[in-house]
């Protein structure tokens, strides 16, 4: 979600509802594919034998995809190394031939996308899918709450303004509790033994595993692509509060976490403040509250359909995604 952290143990992902009749999208470019999402994203699409994959990585990239046992980078999937600034006429040369270009592009790049999408036009590609992975961007009040909402539900605005030109798909799915347990998220420092409870710790907001959202973005495209075509798709395993997250892991743990408070008003008006002197990393508290306030379209079975079934996704208990998102701190 904010970082190149690659994470890639945990569930696997389950094979229903898969489809053997050829896919309209068989060649894919993935974009940021050792990134938080990207790097689920990519072994979602290489277990997927009917799809041909392209990398576009940046050429100051340390990162190295990382790549299922039995997939060679010589014969399953390429790499294209692009100047870190994206240029027009090397975005166009990558873009062409590829039916579908997916964008897991980091927190704070996401306006970068704009470009992207208009060399995708020129070059002929069917589907766009943008770096999307949240809540409802599209709400005004989301949008009002920091730059990246307001990114995003520009980039999904820009989509729907071109429908006549490329098809798009988003994919809305809630937080990710492994991500936020290893990353300090959602109020979490769990190695600390420290929470920070936003309010009473009730705001709801939607959960997803990395796989299922990896898996959502793969099967949209290949088994149900009538279906999420011109959407913002939303899939959610279940919806938790920070109260319910803090005591599964209390229990789990078997200790008690040091508890401080946070008035949500007072501190997203100083999240506000420090972004407008000029401090980008406040942006991400302003992520934070979007989530565990509840108030800005986090609880996404309130904002649409829920197609997680649709999609022939397995759904995890919190206890599950609690007991894994743990493991992966061992």
């Amino acid at each position: 979600m904010a970082t190149h952290t690659n994470h890639n143990q945990g569930f696997a992902p389950s094979t229903s509802g898969t489809t053997t009749t050829p896919s309209k999208f068989q060649t894919v470019l993935l974009i940021g594919a050792t990134g938080s999402i990207g790097s689920y994203i990519l072994r979602a699409l290489l277990s997927e034998p009917s799809l041909t994959v392209t990398i576009l990585t940046r050429a100051s990239s340390k990162s190295i995809p990382s790549l299922p046992p039995n997939i060679t980078t010589t014969n399953q999937v390429r790499t294209i190394t692009i100047d870190d600034t994206y240029p027009t006429d090397a975005l166009l040369a990558a873009f062409r031939g590829q039916d579908a270009i997916i964008s897991c592009l980091t927190t704070l790049s996401v306006a970068d996308q704009f470009r992207m999408i208009d060399a995708a036009i020129a070059a002929g590609v069917k589907r766009y899918v943008p770096s999307e992975y949240g809540l409802n961007n599209m709400r005004a009040d989301a949008q009002g709450l920091n730059s990246v909402f307001r990114n995003k539900g520009a980039v999904q605005q820009y989509l729907r303004d071109r429908v006549d030109q490329i098809e798009w798909m988003s994919v809305s799915c809630g937080m990710w509790i492994k991500w936020s347990v290893r990353n300090d998220f959602l109020g979490l420092r769990v190695r600390e033994r420290k929470v920070e409870l936003w309010d009473d710790g009730e705001g709801r907001f939607s959960v997803m595993t990395e796989e299922n959202t990896a898996l959502a973005v793969v099967r949209g495209l290949v088994a149900f692509p009538a279906e999420t075509r011109n959407r913002n798709v939303l899939v959610e395993e279940f919806v938790t509060t920070q109260r319910e997250l803090v005591g599964e892991i209390e229990r789990q743990m078997g200790w008690r976490f040091d508890v401080a408070r946070v008035d949500s008003r007072a501190r997203i008006a100083e999240l506000q403040a420090a972004v407008e002197k000029g401090d980008a990393t406040a942006t991400y508290g302003l992520i934070e509250a979007g989530f565990v306030t509840g108030r800005y379209g986090g609880d996404l079975s309130k904002e649409g359909e829920i197609m997680t079934e649709k999609l022939g996704l397995k759904r995890h208990s919190l206890q599950e995604v609690v007991a894994d998102a743990l493991a992966s701190l061992q």
